[in-house]
């Protein structure tokens, strides 16, 4: 790119229609708040937004589900353009979100010490670590668990020590076969007072094929951040543009703090131009252009206009940008769908699956992923055939989410 990567866009516009299709006034709102985190909505913009809103307590519990109480509330709260009762229930959720990152904060010192005198190399990714180095505020972002990816040699060591630490698997976690080849790429365990969850990842991705940065590679580029006076390993910070676009997308922009996140890191032209040509490299140009395309549409973020550009003309960034609105549509987008609806099957095997296919458009992960598709652990895990109809489990894969509660 070079040169020709200057000239910024500022406001939202251009090929795909109105930036924000069909949403309600009160996911308007969340998404002015989200603009106004960033630092790409004017007092006007913010006021025309809160006009709108219909349903405060809806809008609120829209801030919550997307992340933004660390990020958007203070804010908001100065703009003083919320009722009253609204501003006392958003302040009372902000010192909610304060008491819980401290106790995260507790746990992954507690966790970092456990790994370190044990010896295993470990790598904290997203939540507190990220909020330290995008923010320099542990409770800036609005985190719900603790990531932290191991050296997979090591996976059982570290899932002792959480053991010791008084961390248990949670009661819906499928069960995993010894005899898998390619188990869960996180396992899952929640303290058995205080609720924390904790992920113990061994890759980034479920098909390494999507993200294929292995343990190694993150080790000798990590950086480290000081987390209750102590220093801890992080992701590089060249690396997160790509993995928090991968996170966020598959996951449809369920939270639009993954979107902020990336704003503060895609701020320069420079930072487009490296990050382009990383993602070109791992077949994942047609993926970056879509997050240009969401910065620029739903958070008015500046944007090179090349970038936009490009990205209009590519059918893959154009069907990324229809498939995540599927994720803000409906009357209840601002709540988790329930493990067993029928929403949460929808959202997860048609426009999580579309998404996945269409962030990486290339025979070869189409191959991996169609083979994984096919032939989940999750199904192995739930419903075990004998040996010799091993063959079978790609019949019944389209089934594996009902047979998975129905025998819960």
């Amino acid at each position: 790119m070079g040169a020709g990567m200057s000239g910024f866009a500022v406001g939202p516009g251009g090929d795909d229609g109105a930036p924000l299709p069909d949403f309600s006034p009160e996911l308007r709102f969340v998404f002015a708040a989200a603009r106004l985190a960033s630092g790409g909505v004017a007092s006007a913009q913010l006021d025309r937004a809160a006009a709108q809103v219909g349903d405060w307590d809806i809008a609120q519990r829209g801030l919550v589900h997307h992340g933004l109480i660390g990020l958007a509330v203070p804010a908001l709260l100065r703009a003083g353009v919320m009722p009253v009762a609204t501003c006392a229930a958003l302040e009372a959720a902000r010192r909610a979100h304060v008491v819980g990152a401290m106790q995260r904060l507790h746990e992954l010192v507690r966790i970092a010490r456990a790994l370190e005198a044990a010896g295993i190399r470990y790598v904290f990714i997203k939540g507190i670590a990220l909020s330290i180095q995008l923010y320099g505020d542990p409770i800036a972002r609005g985190g719900r668990d603790i990531d932290v990816l191991v050296e997979r040699e090591r996976t059982r060591d570290a899932e002792a020590i959480l053991r010791d630490l008084g961390y248990v698997p949670p009661i819906n976690a499928a069960s995993v076969r010894p005899d898998e080849d390619t188990p869960p790429k996180e396992s899952g365990w929640v303290h058995g007072e205080s609720r924390i969850l904790v992920e113990l990842h061994d890759r980034l991705c479920e098909n390494p094929a999507l993200l294929p940065w292995d343990f190694e590679a993150l080790w000798a580029e990590r950086e480290t951040v000081t987390i209750a006076g102590m220093a801890v390993p992080a992701m590089a910070r060249r690396r997160l543009p790509i993995y928090l676009a991968v996170h966020g997308i598959r996951h449809g922009w369920q939270r639009l703090m993954w979107l902020a996140d990336l704003a503060v890191l895609l701020d320069s032209d420079a930072a487009w131009e490296e990050t382009l040509a990383t993602a070109a490299k791992e077949g994942l140009e047609g993926m970056m252009l879509h997050v240009g395309w969401a910065l620029h549409h739903w958070l008015a973020r500046p944007v090179p206009t090349p970038v936009l550009a490009r990205g209009a003309r590519r059918i893959d960034v154009r069907l990324l940008n229809r498939l995540v609105v599927q994720f803000h549509d409906g009357p209840q987008w601002y709540e988790a769908r329930p493990r067993s609806s029928l929403r949460r099957f929808i959202a997860g095997s048609v426009w999580s699956r579309s998404i996945t296919y269409a962030m990486k458009p290339t025979r070869h992960f189409w191959g991996r992923q169609l083979a994984w598709d096919l032939s989940s652990p999750q199904d192995r895990a739930a419903f075990a055939l004998p040996g010799g109809l091993g063959w079978m489990y790609p019949l019944i894969r389209p089934f594996g989410w009902a047979i998975r509660r129905l025998r819960a």
